[in-house]
C-alpha cells in the first residue's frame, strides 16, 4: 500500500523508523528491533540511508526484510550526496526487485569527503525519480524550526514547495520537542500552498547523552519543560519520563487533528512498544 492511500483511509497513520547496520550483513540488531516492532502494526517502516551516501545496499537489504520477513510496508531512504545517475539507477532497480514502492528523498548529511555529482538537493533527486520511475511514491523531509542551512523559514518553505512540485507527495518532519513549533510550521506551510500530507517526527529521549547528541546534530530547540525533566531525572526515571513526554506530545498532536506520527525508534523496540501501545484506540 502507498502512504497516500493510508492517509486517505486511516484516522491516524503511525510509522516507525529504523537504521541499518554500518557494516553489510550485520543485520542482527535491526532484525531484533523489527521483531519487537512488528506486533505493534506500524503503518509503515522507514529505513535510513548510511551517512555520507554510503550503505545503500544495506538499506535495500533491510527494506527487503521488512517486506518479505515481516510483511510490513517499507520506505527506503535515498540521499543526493555522493550520488551519480548511474548509481541511482542501480539503487532504484534494486529497490524495485525487492518490492519497495516508496522512497524518502533527502540531500543527506555532509561530511569532509562529501561530493555532489549529478544531484545536489533532494528536489533534484525527486525530479529524476518521478520522471523516470513514476511507479515510486516519493516522500521528503522538512524542519518545523527551519532547515539549519536555510536563510529563514520562509526560504525553507519555498524549497519544500519545490520538492512537492518535483513529485514529493508526503513529508516527514525532523524531530521536535515543542508542539507549538509544529503547529506554526503547519500553518505557514498551508499558507505557502504546500498540500502534501505531513507526519510529525517524534523521538522519545531516554538519556541525557541522547539529548546532547541530538542538539549538536540537529540544532533542535529544547523547551523549558523538557530541560527540567532532563535536569531532574536520570537512569530509569529519565527513560520513563522521556517516553511519557513523547506520549504527551503525540496525544496533543492527534487531539489537534494531526493525522501522521513518525516515531524515531533508534532501533529500540521497547520504546516503540511503549509509545504505540498508548495509541491503540486512536488507530482503530
Amino acid at each position: 500500500m502507498y502512504i497516500r492511500d493510508m492517509f486517505a483511509s486511516k484516522k491516524v497513520v503511525m510509522s516507525a523508523e529504523v537504521f541499518p547496520p554500518k557494516k553489510n550483513g550485520m543485520l542482527e540488531g535491526v532484525i531484533r528491533a523489527l521483531k519487537e516492532i512488528k506486533p505493534l502494526n506500524p503503518d509503515y517502516v522507514s529505513i535510513t540511508y548510511g551517512a555520507n551516501g554510503s550503505g545503500g545496499m544495506t538499506t535495500a537489504d533491510v527494506a527487503s526484510v521488512v517486506i518479505d520477513a515481516f510483511d510490513m510496508t517499507a520506505v527506503a531512504h535515498m540521499t543526493a550526496v555522493n550520488m551519480t545517475k548511474e548509481l541511482l539507477e542501480e539503487r532504484l532497480q534494486m529497490l524495485m526487485r525487492k518490492g519497495v514502492k516508496s522512497i524518502l528523498t533527502l540531500r543527506g548529511d555532509i561530511a569532509e569527503d562529501s561530493r555532489f555529482y549529478d544531484f545536489r538537493h533532494a528536489n533534484e533527486l525527486a525530479a529524476y525519480i518521478s520522471q523516470k520511475y513514476p511507479q515510486f511514491e516519493l516522500l521528503g523531509a522538512c524542519y518545523p524550526e527551519g532547515h539549519p542551512e536555510a536563510e529563514n523559514l520562509d526560504a525553507d518553505l519555498e524549497m519544500i514547495k519545490l520538492k512537492t512540485e518535483c513529485g514529493v507527495s508526503h513529508l516527514v518532519t525532523q524531530l521536535f520537542f515543542d508542539n507549538a513549533t509544529f503547529y506554526s510550521f503547519a500553518d505557514k506551510a498551508e499558507k505557502a500552498g504546500i498540500t502534501a500530507t505531513v507526519s510529525a517526527g517524534i523521538m522519545p529521549i531516554t538519556s541525557v547523552q541522547q539529548v546532547e547528541r541530538i542538539v549538536s546534530m540537529c540544532g533542535v530547540q529544547i523547551p523549558t519543560k523538557f530541560s527540567k525533566i532532563c535536569a531532574t531525572y536520570q537512569g530509569e526515571d529519565l527513560y520513563k519520563a522521556g517516553i511519557d513526554y513523547a506520549i504527551e506530545q503525540i496525544r496533543d498532536l492527534i487531539d489537534n487533528g494531526v493525522k501522521g506520527i513518525h516515531l524515531y525508534t533508534m532501533n529500540k523496540g521497547d520504546v516503540a512498544k511503549a509509545v504505540f501501545n498508548a495509541f491503540e484506540e486512536d488507530r482503530k
